[in-house]
C-alpha cells in the first residue's frame, strides 16, 4: 500500500510540471514575482493554432540540471487544460535563435529550456 501511495505521489508531482490534457486557454501577463502569477493578463489565447504552439513548446521543454539563478520573469503564463486544471509558468523569451526558458511557479528551483524551433512563433504571439 505504501508503494502505491508513493507511485501516486510521484505521478502527481510529475503532472504539476506540464498540463495533462490539451490546452483550452493560455493567459499572458507581464512577470511579477517568483512563485506567483500576475493575473492582470494582457492577452488570452483560445484559438487552436496558438494553443497548439504553447502545448508543443511546453511539452517539449527540456529540464535543466543544476542551480537556478534567474532574473525576474519577463512574462507569466496561466495555462488551463481540458480538465480545467490551471498551471502557472514564468517565461523568459530570448530573441530568435536564442534560448528561452520556462519555470513552473510551484518549482522555482528548476528551469526548462524551450526548443529553438518554437521561439520565432512564440515571439510573434507574445510581443504585442
Amino acid at each position: 500500500m505504501m508503494i502505491a501511495f508513493f507511485a501516486v505521489f510521484l505521478f502527481g508531482c510529475n503532472e504539476e510540471r506540464l498540463p495533462g490534457g490539451e490546452l483550452t486557454k493560455v493567459s499572458l501577463s507581464i512577470g511579477a514575482e517568483f512563485g506567483q502569477i500576475n493575473t492582470d493578463f494582457m492577452v488570452i489565447y483560445e484559438d487552436e493554432e496558438s494553443l497548439d504552439l504553447f502545448q508543443h513548446a511546453i511539452s517539449t521543454a527540456v529540464k535543466n540540471e543544476g542551480v537556478v539563478d534567474m532574473a525576474s520573469p519577463e512574462y507569466d503564463l496561466q495555462v488551463v487544460d481540458t480538465a480545467g486544471n490551471k498551471y502557472g509558468y514564468h517565461l523568459w523569451l530570448g530573441e530568435n535563435g536564442q534560448s528561452s526558458v520556462l519555470m513552473n511557479t510551484k518549482d522555482t528551483h528548476t528551469i526548462y529550456t524551450i526548443s529553438k524551433d518554437y521561439i520565432e512563433a512564440l515571439i510573434a504571439l507574445v510581443q504585442l
